[in-house]
């Protein structure tokens, strides 16, 4: 369905009992705009929320998503091989009580308005042992499993048959589930021990394939941090292929990454993730769909978020990707070693709210620059609004978090954005602080005086 609908505000889609349009609707990519999304009633859809991969027990999976539902948050995503959830947990017998597990959280996802984005795969070995959240040793010959290796799974008929058996499974019983944003093949593919032919191949084949079982649904792939030189081709083509309807990245700031921009500021990290997917031209909405902060080479969560009482590592991811062109916010994975245990779930609030009221099927945006003195200024240009996040270029993760250097509260600034209105008339200025969540209206003008604020400010121009 062509999402041409008159605009339902963030506010509205996101009160505190979802309209039962928006828990009716499926998401779509839009046809009146590719690089976003939209529900099948015809609203625009900006999927706020994050990861919260691998919840532990009933009563965690409760909690998050109450929290989610409480701040703001539309969006959540789930592995479906952790303890939690696993299906299969020997070869070739289903678990029933996992999937009544599935549906509770299903219901949850109803109740709150919240899509669910399902990882179906995310093991990278298959060997002798026990099940781990990267091996599938019940699939291994030596515990009754047809597989010698990953590489026999991803290569062989028979491991094509074994992964569509599961794709139908889940299909069979939420494959007309609204609340199911869409169903990624696997979490960081290119860390399965195969080839990087045989990968390249397998995606060829099953993403038309999932697709077809799940017409109603987003079919999309997610590859590794986007870290290190040799990831660039991978990233590329799995990205290009038509039958990956989702671009997605994965970027974190990891000292020990081969990449020098994995250590910049966290918006600048975000931002350069989605100028990558960008650069290959597409028309189709790009996520980055897991980042975060790191110890060197992905060995834990990074010390920063002891500190990080605020949530600024979270409000930077959030902000940077959709202010750069993406179809939402960045989705944080440390769901539990930062967001719970900080109590920063409120930055996703902040994000909606910063964003409440715009529609970017409408608009057409246009991510461009307009950097001065001290500051990073993120702008989306559209046919009758501009926005921009305004980051200071100061208090950096390694400022404010490593260092502890408070964040210092700017004045007198200002960022002229005249040469981007093309000569309309300015209607109606407004101002964000997310970080004291107040709007303040400005002097009708494209030359906009700042208030006074701390890290960062959201500018709207209504012509």
């Amino acid at each position: 369905m062509t999402c041409l609908l008159a605009f339902v505000s963030v506010a509205e889609a996101w009160a505190k009992r979802p309209g039962r349009s928006f828990r009716r609707s499926f998401v779509q990519v839009s046809a009146r705009d590719p690089r976003y999304f939209c529900l099948s009633d015809g609203q625009p859809y900006i999927p706020v929320g994050c990861n919260i991969a691998a919840m532990g027990s009933v009563a965690d999976m409760e909690h998050y998503l109450g929290e989610m539902h409480r701040h703001g948050a539309n969006f959540g995503r789930v592995w479906l091989n952790t303890g939690l959830f696993e299906i299969e947990t020997r070869y070739g017998e289903v678990d029933s009580a996992k999937l009544v597990r599935i549906d509770r959280l299903l219901e949850l996802a109803d109740r709150y308005g919240i899509k669910i984005k399902f990882c179906i795969e995310s093991f990278r070995h298959i060997r002798p042992g026990v099940n781990k959240w990267d091996t599938k040793a019940s699939y291994h010959t030596s515990n009754g499993g047809p597989f010698a290796d990953a590489d026999d799974y991803i290569t062989s008929p028979r491991g094509e048959e074994e992964f569509l058996r599961r794709v139908r499974i889940f299909r069979e019983r939420y494959g007309d589930h609204p609340a199911v944003f869409g169903w990624e093949l696997w979490n960081e593919m290119n860390a399965v021990e195969t080839p990087e032919e045989h990968l390249r191949a397998w995606n060829v084949r099953m993403l038309p394939r999932v697709k077809e079982i799940f017409p109603k649904n987003l079919v999309m792939q997610s590859l590794g941090s986007l870290d290190r030189e040799s990831s660039f081709p991978i990233y590329e083509f799995i990205n290009r292929l038509p039958s990956n309807e989702v671009a997605q990245v994965h970027r974190y700031i990891d000292e020990g990454a081969e990449l020098a921009v994995c250590g910049a500021p966290v918006d600048s990290m975000a931002s350069d993730a989605i100028a990558v997917l960008r650069g290959y031209g597409l028309r189709k909405p790009m996520l980055l769909a897991e980042s975060g902060a790191v110890k060197p080479v992905h060995t834990g969560p990074h010390p920063i978020y002891k500190v990080d009482t605020m949530g600024s590592v979270l409000h930077d991811v959030l902000f940077a990707p959709f202010f750069s062109g993406a179809a939402g916010p960045g989705h944080l994975w440390h769901w539990d070693h930062h967001i719970d245990k900080q109590h920063t779930w409120f930055q996703m609030g902040r994000f909606a709210r910063a964003v409440e009221g715009v529609d970017p099927l409408r608009e057409g945006f246009e991510p461009v620059r307009r950097d001065t003195a001290g500051l990073r200024v993120y702008v989306l240009r559209g046919e009758h609004t501009l926005l921009a996040w305004c980051r200071d270029t100061v208090s950096t993760w390694r400022h404010e978090l490593s260092e502890r250097i408070p964040a210092q509260r700017l004045s007198g600034l200002q960022v002229d954005f005249t040469p981007l209105l093309g000569g309309r008339r300015v209607k109606k200025v407004r101002i964000y602080d997310p970080w004291r969540d107040e709007w303040v209206r400005a002097s009708r003008r494209a030359d906009v005086s700042l208030p006074d604020f701390t890290r960062s400010v959201v500018v709207r121009i209504e012509y």
